[in-house]
């Protein structure tokens, strides 16, 4: 993500699933991923494999996805999740970590009482989907001279047309990078 201003920054998310479509996410839309998000949609992600020098760079656009599959987001964790979700009104300033601590017995008191009901997904907890436009497939050599696929929907900037092929899927240029 990017604030408004352009600066960019990062953090790790846990990838819920992926489609055709895209991959998706959830977030607490006040979260500073979630507003930075709503100011600018355009976004990256990067999966890192060290072990076998692999990563798989994405880059699109970020959408909200329905009210209900937001819900069945929800649902499908485990209650100590939802709760912890509900707990920690996300990168908002606490005094310490005790309030979080104290915020969560309240809630597993309340869920106790009241049931799974009282760990509902709140109104700013949502999934979201990044839609590819850009991959990089990239495959790091000992020598340092490392093999970059990339697949986009948009055209690259080159003057060669021979080292731009189209691939397997419409609209959907394959080429390597240097």
């Amino acid at each position: 993500t990017s604030f408004r201003d352009g600066r960019p920054s990062c953090r790790m998310v846990l990838l819920k699933s992926y489609d055709e479509d895209g991959f998706v996410f959830n977030t607490n839309y006040t979260s500073r991923k979630g507003t930075q998000l709503s100011g600018n949609p355009n976004a990256a992600m990067l999966f890192y494999w060290p072990r076998f020098h692999r990563q798989i760079r994405v880059e699109g656009v970020v959408d909200r996805l329905a009210e209900d599959a937001a819900i069945a987001h929800w649902n499908s964790r485990p209650v100590s999740s939802r709760i912890a979700g509900i707990a920690s009104a996300q990168s908002t300033v606490i005094p310490d970590r005790q309030y979080l601590e104290h915020r969560q017995r309240e809630l597993e008191q309340e869920v106790t009482t009241q049931g799974e009901v009282a760990a509902a997904k709140p109104p700013t907890w949502g999934a979201l989907i990044l839609r590819p436009r850009y991959f990089e497939f990239w495959q790091g050599q000992t020598n340092r001279l490392h093999d970059r696929i990339c697949f986009s929907t948009e055209r690259p900037d080159t003057d060669s047309a021979d080292f731009v092929r189209p691939s397997d899927r419409p609209g959907w240029h394959m080429f390597r990078l240097a």
